[in-house]
C-alpha cells in the first residue's frame, strides 16, 4: 500500500482546516443543537483542531527528519547547494 506523498497530506490536512474555518455561526449553531441532542459535547470542533495539529506536527517532524537523512547521505551536495542559496539571497537583498 502506497503511502500519500507529503504535499498530498499537507494539502489534505490544509483542505480539513479550511473546513472547520468557513463553518458559519449558524452552521456552528445547528451543529450545536445536533451535537446537544445526540448527547455530543461542543468540544469536538476544538478536539478535531487538536487532532489536525497533532498531525501536522508529525508531519513536519518527518519531513524534518528526511531532510536531515538527505543532509547526512549528501553532505558535499548540501553544502555546496546551501552556499549557491546563500549567495542568491544575499546578491538579491544587496540591492
Amino acid at each position: 500500500m502506497k503511502q500519500p506523498s507529503l504535499r498530498e497530506e499537507i494539502a489534505g490536512l490544509r483542505a480539513e482546516i479550511e473546513q472547520l474555518r468557513d463553518k458559519t455561526p449558524a452552521q456552528e449553531a445547528s451543529a450545536g443543537d445536533t451535537l446537544a441532542e445526540a448527547g455530543g459535547s461542543g468540544h469536538d470542533r476544538t478536539d478535531d483542531i487538536h487532532t489536525l495539529l497533532g498531525e501536522l506536527g508529525d508531519l513536519v517532524q518527518t519531513m524534518l527528519d528526511e531532510a536531515e537523512e538527505s543532509v547526512a547521505e549528501h553532505p558535499v551536495a548540501s553544502v555546496s547547494a546551501a552556499l549557491a542559496l546563500g549567495i542568491v539571497i544575499g546578491r538579491l537583498t544587496a540591492k
